[in-house]
């Protein structure tokens, strides 16, 4: 299960996880799949392959804090989660990763629904939620690769709608996204803070500079409470 992407530029050829498709499916990720249920799987996989259009970017964004207020490109954000972690490790630059599956996932979904075959349209929908994963592990190998470069570290990303961070405030990092390019971009925001298309992710990453503290950094990813994540699968934050 393989999708390609186009970033800065260049092609990428990125695998969808195996595990975390199983497990968006609701079973356990190392279930072995009934072969009728493996047909499905693999016809989404095709589909997706041959029609998708996924799309990812990534952002700069200027962090100030003072007085248990945060900043991001001057704007504050209600956002006590974020402002205690970036606090900790005097974080003044994050990056912002946008990430969609793309719009034909939308549109042939809504298809396969009114031409009565659910269980198509589920099975692409679910294979979309993990391309969605697949284009945020990316970003974070990337930024974890680029902070690398320049002496930096990079915190676990977070997103709003985690605990600690309301949802409404997509509203603010979609503003910070129009703000910092003069292109158009495949994903919008509705009146609900909702992101369109529905398989589409903002996830903001704190970079900071000084002595390294991975065992912290693994002990608040494996303490959240967002399960649905690569990063415990693939060990991305573990003690060195």
């Amino acid at each position: 299960m393989e999708i390609n992407l186009s970033f800065l530029d260049k092609p990428h050829q990125l695998k969808v996880d195996r595990p975390h498709y199983i497990r968006r499916l609701g079973y356990p990720k190392d279930h072995e799949v009934p072969e009728h249920i493996q047909k499905s799987m693999d016809w989404a996989a095709q589909w997706y392959q041959d029609n998708g259009n996924p799309w990812m970017q990534i952002y700069e964004v200027d962090v100030t804090l003072e007085k248990e207020k945060i900043f991001l490109n001057t704007i504050e954000t209600k956002a006590p989660k974020i402002y205690n972690r970036f606090y900790k490790y005097a974080v003044k630059t994050a990056l912002l990763i946008v990430s969609t599956a793309g719009d034909s996932v939308d549109k042939k979904t809504a298809e396969l629904w009114s031409s009565d075959e659910p269980d198509r349209s589920f099975f692409l929908d679910t294979y979309a939620a993990s391309v969605t994963e697949t284009l945020v592990y990316f970003g974070v190998q990337y930024i974890n690769e680029w902070a690398a470069k320049k002496n930096r570290r990079a915190l676990s990303r977070y997103s709003p709608g985690y605990p600690g961070w309301d949802l409404k405030e997509q509203f603010l990092l979609m503003d910070i996204i129009k703000n910092s390019t003069n292109k158009l971009i495949p994903v919008s925001i509705s009146d609900t803070a909702l992101l369109a298309p529905l398989k589409s992710q903002l996830s903001l990453i704190g970079i900071y500079k000084g002595e390294a503290n991975d065992e912290l950094i693994a002990i608040e990813c494996t303490t959240c409470s967002f399960m649905d994540c690569n990063c415990k699968d693939k060990g991305l934050f573990v003690k060195k």
